[in-house]
């Protein structure tokens, strides 16, 4: 498989990941979204933030809905054969749940140095720390230009709210 069509496949699930971070705002909930795409190239499963709502729950992050999800329904061996596409380079706790679940690939479209200027997180840590290579691929970030706009207006939107209050 060429690189230019490795980028195209990318840039598509990347897609997907933001149309599910749209999703989860549109849900009263912070713009996050993740896939799980198997080594063939099928959508598997897809999740988006859930932090705010139903649950009001911190930990509800899309990826480790998506994980909690997956690891659930999929084996080991089946998820060591699956990428994670994201809307943003997942944090800590995501990063944490990503390398116990066999996933071993991971993509995303919005950096954590990046979502920071926005978020008001500066210092937020690189997954790559924290995902050894060879035994995982991280890609990213891909499509941060169009990845980034949602935060743009979302954490605005929600710094003018909590200013008002």
């Amino acid at each position: 498989m060429s690189s230019s069509i490795d980028e195209h496949i990318h840039e598509s699930f990347i897609r997907q990941a933001i149309e599910l971070s749209l999703s989860a705002v549109k849900h009263g909930n912070e713009p996050f979204g993740a896939c799980l795409i198997s080594k063939d190239g099928q959508v598997l499963l897809t999740a988006e933030n859930t932090t705010c709502t139903p649950h009001h729950d911190v930990t509800r992050h899309a990826e480790l809905n998506l994980i909690s999800m997956a690891s659930q329904k999929f084996s080991r061996d089946i998820l060591e054969q699956c990428t994670l596409y994201t809307s943003c380079e997942p944090c800590l706790m995501c990063t944490s749940a990503l390398f116990w679940s066999g996933i071993r690939h991971l993509v995303y479209g919005l950096s954590s140095e990046t979502l920071g200027k926005y978020a008001g997180h500066d210092g937020l840590l690189s997954c790559r720390q924290f995902l050894p290579a060879p035994e995982f691929i991280v890609i990213g970030p891909i499509l941060e230009d169009e990845a980034v706009k949602i935060h743009q207006t979302f954490w605005s939107q929600l710094n003018q709210h909590n200013n008002l209050q």
